[in-house]
């Protein structure tokens, strides 16, 4: 009962935006739609998987302002989750928005590697939705768009870290920690804030953007305090991006490709708490069926860490590494075809890490049986092709097999 009044409070404080009417001759648009969805079904080692979702969407829209408010409950949790909450003002061709959201920089599809103004939450695994996995922070965006170019400027007054899953079925915190005494540095303050800047161009069939942003590695680093009993502080790496996005449309192909060079705080790699710079890059060959709009893509995405560190244990870098390599390779796959004039949709999503030989397989149908009706049947699978330990072989017992309906009002 407390979160729902808790949400219809959040709704009526974003509502104040309607009181501009008395300024402007023009009357707003309000959309409001509700969405309820239930799915049930089981996981590898035959417990219940049920879950219940909630979710409220209110956006006002005018000429010169706007405001939305996601929100979303779930139910088998007893979660609440903020999508968006969002204030939006129009000058001219400029958008100022301030509020907790998600802005998303990349070109690709199925991956990014600059898109850097969200962390990753992790706590109900992987999902087939990139924004899904995304924890929305405050933020104020500046941006414009011309004919043929657009530019945007992000600021972040603290830093919201990756969640960090310590419990459950997508636990992520070594058994080697498991009973330490774990303190979490404040990154809420100023002192934490973020930046960056986005530029994009379009040249004829190619769009070209350039990134800089100044900001934390998402994932903590750590220095041990004590070994008796083990207690560790997690640490943040501050470091700047210098990026490049681009996509090359020759249809029914598209080239997206993405890179980045990450120069950490630690630009010698000497304080093994803290991550080193790093490079990061991403391809992906794309093709939408101009009849059909069925969709296929393939791409890779990899990673190379400077002066790499194999000397000590604790290294952070040498810990997030694979068989103790400085580099990390990826190759995904997604494709997705409708049938039945686009009423029953077939999607499936294959991620194979090649350095630990794990795999993430995400299948799904889903019909439409009215408008706003949909019923669905999704599958998850965890694993490894040999024996190497990564994120995929932990979260084997994981897979899982779900039949749900989801309603729009």
């Amino acid at each position: 009962m407390k979160r729902m009044l808790l949400v219809l409070l959040i709704c009526l404080l974003l509502m104040p935006l309607s009181g501009f009417d008395l300024f402007f001759e023009e009357e707003p648009s309000r959309i409001t739609s509700f969405t309820a969805e239930a799915a049930g079904g089981l996981y590898r080692d035959e417990q219940f998987l049920a879950r219940t979702t909630l979710s409220l969407s209110l956006e006002q829209n005018h000429q010169r302002y706007g405001a939305i408010a996601h929100l979303a409950y779930d139910a088998s949790t007893n979660r609440l989750k903020t999508g968006e909450l969002s204030v939006s003002l129009l000058v001219g061709n400029l958008t100022v928005k301030g509020g907790l959201f998600t802005h998303p920089w990349g070109s690709a599809f199925t991956a990014h590697v600059v898109d850097v103004l969200s962390s990753r939450d992790l706590t109900d695994g992987f999902v087939d939705d990139l924004e899904a996995m995304k924890r929305p922070s405050a933020m104020v965006l500046l941006s414009s768009y011309g004919k043929n170019s657009s530019w945007d400027l992000a600021f972040k007054p603290g830093f919201q870290s990756s969640h960090l899953v310590t419990e459950g079925r997508y636990n992520l915190t070594p058994a080697s920690f498991a009973s330490a005494v774990i303190t979490q540095q404040d990154t809420t303050s100023l002192s934490s804030w973020e930046a960056g800047g986005r530029y994009r161009t379009a040249l004829g069939k190619l769009d070209v953007g350039l990134l800089y942003f100044n900001g934390h590695h998402p994932e903590p680093g750590f220095s041990i305090t004590s070994f008796a009993p083990l207690a560790v502080d997690l640490v943040y790496t501050r470091h700047q991006l210098f990026g490049l996005e681009s996509s090359l449309l020759f249809d029914p192909f598209t080239l997206a490709l993405e890179g980045g060079f990450f120069l950490s705080e630690d630009a010698e790699g000497t304080d093994g708490s803290l991550y080193n710079s790093r490079f990061a890059y991403l391809a992906e060959l794309s093709y939408t069926h101009p009849e059909s709009s069925a969709f296929l893509a393939l791409a890779y995405q990899g990673r190379y860490v400077l002066d790499f560190n194999t000397t000590n244990p604790v290294d952070v870098d040498y810990l997030a590494s694979f068989n103790g390599k400085a580099y990390e390779n990826t190759l995904l796959l997604v494709v997705e075809y409708p049938f039945l004039q686009q009423r029953l949709t077939t999607r499936a999503a294959l991620t194979y890490h090649i350095e630990s030989e794990g795999y993430a397989l995400l299948a799904g149908l889903s019909y439409t049986l009215q408008d706003n009706l949909t019923v669905f049947l999704k599958t998850t699978m965890y694993g490894a092709l040999g024996n190497k330990s990564s994120i995929y072989a932990s979260w084997d017992d994981n897979d899982s097999v779900v039949v749900g309906m989801k309603a729009w009002f």
